[in-house]
C-alpha cells in the first residue's frame, strides 16, 4: 500500500468519524449536530483562548 494511499484512507475515516451524530439527551434537548460542529467550535474556542 502505498503512503499516499494510506493518507487518504486516515483522512476519509476521519472525515466519516467526523460526520457522525451521536445520540445523547441533557435535560430535554436532544443532540442534532454532528460531532464536526463540536471539533470547529473546539477548535475556535481554543484560538480565542490563545
Amino acid at each position: 500500500m502505498s503512503e499516499d494511499n494510506k493518507w487518504a484512507q486516515t483522512l476519509e475515516c476521519l472525515l466519516n468519524w467526523l460526520k457522525v451524530t451521536d445520540a445523547w439527551v441533557i435535560k430535554g434537548y436532544e443532540n442534532k449536530f454532528p460531532r464536526m460542529v463540536y471539533a470547529v467550535l473546539g477548535f475556535i474556542l481554543l484560538l480565542l483562548i490563545l
